[in-house]
């Protein structure tokens, strides 16, 4: 008999703690879905505003990543000139004119579907390109030479 009280005592303590546990996640009416997805959410922001945990915020950090989240151009022209010094390349387009447009570290040199550095566009001037750059920056994305 004596058995049985400790048994059910120590059941009746784990029924409990497992209620407790159950209880801790959730608040009474406090909702876990932001925006019709269901997750965590993160409330050590402003009052009211709540975001998932680990969602980034989309706010750029430097020029770079503001430059990236403009629209970006695509155009084809003949390769006239390189900078070394400035980092500039200037294609002469039938629709734009003369473009003298910044190549970045990030920019993508492609010759006959093969990466080549910066450095190695001065052997390519008089060449037909294809040229992706962001609009307001004229900072390339992309420079395509077929030859």
């Amino acid at each position: 008999m004596i058995k049985n009280k400790k048994f059910v005592f120590i059941l009746a303590i784990f029924i409990l703690g497992a209620v407790f546990l159950a209880g801790c996640g959730v608040g009474a009416g406090e909702e876990t879905e932001q925006e019709g997805e269901a997750g965590v959410t993160d409330t050590a922001g402003p009052a009211g505003e709540e975001k998932a945990v680990g969602e980034e915020e989309a706010v750029p950090a430097d020029e770079e990543e503001a430059a990236e989240a403009q629209a970006t151009t695509t155009t084809s022209g003949t390769l006239k000139a390189v900078d070394a010094a400035a980092r500039t390349v200037t294609i002469a387009t039938e629709s734009d004119g003369e473009l003298v447009l910044e190549v970045t570290d990030k920019s993508k040199i492609l010759v006959d579907e093969s990466f080549v550095t910066y450095v190695q566009l001065v052997n390519k001037i008089g060449s037909e390109v294809i040229v992706e750059y962001y609009d307001g920056t004229k900072v390339v994305t992309a420079v395509s030479i077929q030859d």
